[in-house]
């Protein structure tokens, strides 16, 4: 199957690195991963009634894939033990949003029993090593109002607040260094 995942021209992105921390290696996903993706989901209850008012869909893997195969820019990648077993975990990236050169975090999430583990630090470490490598210049992202653990988490990691969405949303952004 096809990687959910798109290059386009020559911006940054087109030859991203495998994306490997210490413990966890991302998989880019296809929807061979949905249900490895959708237990992740299910694993993170906490997440889904802070951010959608109740647990994920039962469809929410499937339609993430959907949207991201739909996507040139946009990667799904399931993070999995390299020790072997089912994903603990999912990021899904989008390349070159919301201009060339910035990566956008739309969502890194473990199952609430891997959380607090360093998986999300270390997963974290390695995407900023990944991106500024292939010359992307800063990684953004955003949280809810709603999700005050998540915002300690990203300042904790040097990410700095550059703005606010309408709804309720802080946007985080922290500049790569170049490798």
């Amino acid at each position: 199957m096809t990687p959910v995942h798109g290059t386009q021209g020559a911006a940054p992105g087109d030859d991203l690195a495998p994306l490997d921390g210490p413990r966890l290696r991302a998989v880019a996903a296809t929807r061979a991963h949905a249900a490895q993706i959708q237990s992740c989901f299910q694993g993170a209850p906490d997440y889904f009634v802070r951010t959608e008012g109740g647990p994920a869909g039962a469809d929410a893997a499937e339609r993430l894939l959907a949207e991201a195969e739909a996507d040139p820019e946009r990667r799904v990648y399931a993070l999995v033990p390299h020790t072997g077993g089912p994903a603990v975990g999912v990021l899904d990236l989008y390349l070159n949003h919301p201009e060339p050169g910035t990566a956008h975090v739309g969502l890194l999430l473990f199952r609430e029993a891997c959380q607090g583990l360093g998986y999300g630090k270390e997963t974290t470490a390695a995407l900023e090593h990944v991106l500024a490598r292939a010359g992307f210049r800063a990684l953004r992202l955003s949280v809810g109002d709603e999700n005050p653990g998540a915002r300690a988490f990203w300042e904790r990691l040097g990410f700095a607040e550059v703005g606010r969405l309408d709804r309720g949303v802080a946007v985080f952004e922290k500049p790569l260094e170049p490798a």
